[in-house]
């Protein structure tokens, strides 16, 4: 192995283990349909147990559910029961005393591998019970009047609930500052964790484009000069480790989630699951490939072929019917957009030192990049389609998401009008700007699709 390369594999080690300390929480889809009880609900009576229905089966293996109170302590231990159909988690509850009560749950969909983690709180007030205790402590007070009328008339006896009240009442008040402040750094350290979830997350979207891409291309230059194909593969395995670095930080995610729930994987734990293929299978596939791309095109080929179906395979693509239509309509797309942003970025990257060779490539990367943001338009489109099908034009996140999306692949096929037009009138006047420019909306595109397969579509 060259020095060069050894370099690349330190450094990228070395990222590594500073997105390791860093991993903290994990936000996913959230398909539930059903919560009881509901969130923000106030029961007169105490719950028998927890109810949470998603819309496809979850893990039976990876389902947690926890119960706090007011403390933050955890009230039951009872195990997590799942439904036949694998689309309910149960967990039995002892009866609750009144005060507010924290709900969290954790599964994994078993069709995608994707995370499904929420909290929601409810109170229980139980009228009835507070009312009884009351009355039976003033019945035997009579008697006790009588054998000291003292007491009796003396109303600091009746005034002596209120001012046990105003003190307890005042000594609440730094309680519940010091629980506001607490919630607030909970709610930046939550922020920053889901910051850091989204730039790992696009870390690991654009190493799987470029090296899928990187790859296709890989054949093309073949009759091209020994130097070039050398730095070709020097950028290869750059590529290759930035995707392997934004996988194996997705995965050190969800692990991480799973020591934080007390979660182990167990001994008869199918790699065969949509969290089974979609992660270790990638990154069993990811690290055979720093050894092996690049050496035989069939290998190569068929190394893409099983990235991307471990890809598709996962998220919104096996959410929504019809599911045949939605994997065959997703692989193409990934496949597409590769093609495309691995081009750009092998103009970009030799376009100084080798820009003879980078001008005879061009006409066949625009041939290719035309066809493919053609694919890339239909295919976003049926997969849009289906997806506003299953889950109606509800305006969130998601939504605001797709139309910034398509305002950016708006701005693609005019850039991209703009490339072809000066390279048919052969003019090479701020062509490398425009590439690079059409480069940029390339990885805010990347962007945002890996906060598009996160958020949920639903609302």
């Amino acid at each position: 192995m060259s020095k060069e390369r050894l370099t690349i594999y330190f450094s990228f080690i070395l990222i590594f283990f500073v997105v390791l300390t860093n991993t903290h929480q994990v936000w996913g889809h959230a398909f539930v349909i059903e919560q009881s009880p509901a969130p923000n609900s106030k029961l007169e009576t105490p719950p028998e147990k927890i109810t949470i229905a998603f819309n496809s089966e979850v893990e039976k293996d990876l389902a947690v559910i926890n119960i706090l109170n007011e403390n933050e302590e955890i009230v039951v231990q009872n195990p997590v029961q799942i439904s036949d159909n694998k689309q309910e988690i149960s967990i039995e509850l002892p009866i609750l005393e009144n005060g507010v009560y924290k709900v969290e749950y954790y599964v994994v969909s078993s069709n995608d591998g994707h995370p499904i983690q929420d909290s929601y709180l409810f109170t229980v007030e139980n009228t009835t019970t507070s009312t009884q205790q009351p009355q039976e402590e003033t019945r035997p007070e009579p008697p006790t009047s009588t054998n000291n009328p003292v007491n009796n008339d003396n109303p600091s006896i009746n005034n002596n609930p209120i001012d046990n009240s105003n003190p307890s009442s005042n000594e609440t008040l730094p309680t519940t500052n010091d629980s506001s402040i607490q919630t607030d750094t909970t709610v930046n350290e939550n922020s920053l964790s889901e910051i850091l979830y989204y730039v790992m997350r696009s870390i690991y979207y654009i190493g799987f484009i470029l090296i899928i891409g990187w790859v296709f291309w890989w054949k093309q230059l073949q009759g091209y000069p020994a130097t070039l194909k050398k730095k070709y593969l020097f950028w290869g395995t750059i590529i290759q480790m930035i995707h392997l670095v934004g996988l194996i930080s997705m995965i050190l995610v969800q692990l991480d989630i799973f020591a934080n729930y007390g979660i182990s994987l167990p001994t008869d734990f199918s790699l065969l699951s949509g969290f089974g293929f979609m992660w270790f299978g990638s990154l069993l596939m990811s690290l055979i490939g720093l050894f092996l791309l690049f050496r035989n095109k069939w290998f190569d080929y068929t190394w893409i072929l099983f990235l991307i179906a471990a890809k598709s395979l996962e998220g919104h693509s096996v959410e929504f019917q019809p599911i045949i239509v939605s994997i065959v309509s997703n692989s193409i797309h990934l496949l597409a957009a590769a093609i495309w942003a691995a081009g750009l970025l092998f103009i970009i990257t030799f376009w100084r030192k080798q820009r003879l060779y980078i001008q005879s490539f061009v006409p066949i990367f625009s041939k290719y990049a035309f066809h493919s943001i053609i694919i890339l338009s239909i295919t976003g489109f049926i997969l849009s389609v289906i997806i506003y099908l299953n889950a109606g034009l509800v305006f969130n996140y998601w939504t605001l998401f797709l139309v910034l999306k398509l305002l950016a692949v708006l701005l693609v096929i005019i850039t991209g009008y703009i490339i072809r037009k000066k390279i048919k009138e052969s003019s090479q006047t701020d062509l490398g700007k425009w590439i690079t420019f059409d480069f940029s909306i390339m990885i805010a595109i990347v962007i945002l699709v890996s906060i598009l397969t996160t958020l949920n579509p639903l609302g």
